[in-house]
């Protein structure tokens, strides 16, 4: 007897030939795509935090239940749970929707990037505040 078990992990991206739920732009960039996996296991994928908040914002009703994630932007392939990430409005850094913003795994990380690379770290209220200003 096979027994398949709820799934809400990240599913895989292919890279160059899906496009994005939200602006409709070919995923090209590891660095900065995310995906929702709804409550049924569907997957919605993004090329951007940015398109993911927008789609959020305009979306709610689906979304109850639903999982976030977000690619790494340290560690391309690796994905982040939204509880986990921390977000960077980066100075230097272009997103492919162009507002600079980028998910790390933890606070050091961040920290570690932001040594490097100016910015700033943002909370989520933010970006889905400073993103409906765009719509």
């Amino acid at each position: 007897m096979l027994i398949t078990a709820c799934s809400q992990e990240p599913v895989k991206i292919h890279y160059g030939s899906e496009e994005c739920a939200h602006c409709r732009m070919m995923i090209t960039d590891d660095r900065f795509a995310a995906q929702i996996i709804t409550k049924k296991e569907k997957a919605i994928k993004f090329d951007a935090v940015e398109c993911l908040a927008a789609y959020q914002a305009e979306n709610e009703k689906d979304q109850e239940g639903a999982v976030y994630w977000f690619s790494n932007y340290e560690n391309s392939g690796d994905w982040i749970k939204f509880e986990s990430a921390v977000f960077i409005k980066s100075e230097v850094v272009k997103s492919p929707m162009g507002a600079s913003l980028l998910s790390v795994s933890s606070s050091e990380e961040a920290e570690k990037h932001l040594q490097n690379q100016p910015g700033k770290v943002i909370s989520w209220s933010e970006i889905t505040n400073s993103n409906m200003k765009h719509h």
